[in-house]
């Protein structure tokens, strides 16, 4: 039987180091969160669920004509924790869940591809990611692990850590590990696209 694997983009956060909408800022002709979502589903995952928060209305309207779901985090100040669950509600029947930033432009379908060849070459369990010495999304992990996903608080690392026994580590540039926060990244993502790097 085919494992349903759903592509979670995480895309609730307040912005608040940027000062606006950081999701909706250009790259390339193309906004931050089409971007991402672009790349998420061109990585052959069953279906794409955005968590939206923070200028929900404003985000949903700039995925127009993108095949994907979204879902609204209305607890999203309460922190990365809160998207875990309003993710982990709105997936019955997935079978595995790769959850990627919704900020992070330099990680194309093609590392996404990565981590679902690895978990369905080594199911059921969780792949993770690391650039360098830092270990960051996309990480996906199996629906076992769904219920402590929806109990974090912040960040899933205290599951990674839990679990390192049942987790394959993919190794990806680091230079892949840039994530918009502040204005001075995205005029570093601008010319690292002119660059075409």
């Amino acid at each position: 039987m085919r494992l349903m694997i759903t592509g979670v983009v995480l895309a609730a956060g307040a912005s608040s180091r940027m000062g606006s909408q950081k999701l909706l800022l250009q790259l390339a002709g193309e906004t931050v969160i089409g971007r991402t979502v672009r790349q998420v589903s061109a990585s052959g995952v069953d279906e794409v669920l955005v968590v939206v928060g923070f200028e929900h209305e404003r985000v949903a309207a700039a995925l127009e004509g993108q095949e994907c779901r979204v879902t609204v985090n209305a607890d999203y100040a309460a922190g990365m924790g809160s998207s875990f669950r309003t993710a982990v509600a709105a997936m019955e029947n997935s079978s595995a869940a790769m959850f990627a930033l919704a900020d992070q432009p330099f990680v194309t379908a093609s590392e996404y591809r990565r981590l679902i060849e690895a978990y369905r070459a080594n199911p059921p369990g969780i792949v993770s990611v690391r650039y360098g010495d830092v270990t960051a999304p996309p990480h996906l992990f199996d629906r076992q692990f769904f219920p402590e996903l929806a109990a974090l608080e912040h960040g899933a690392r205290p599951v990674l850590q839990r679990h390192r026994d049942k987790t394959v580590v993919l190794h990806l540039p680091p230079e892949m590990l840039l994530d918009i926060d502040t204005r001075e990244d995205y005029e570093r993502a601008i010319e690292r696209i002119s660059a075409g790097r």
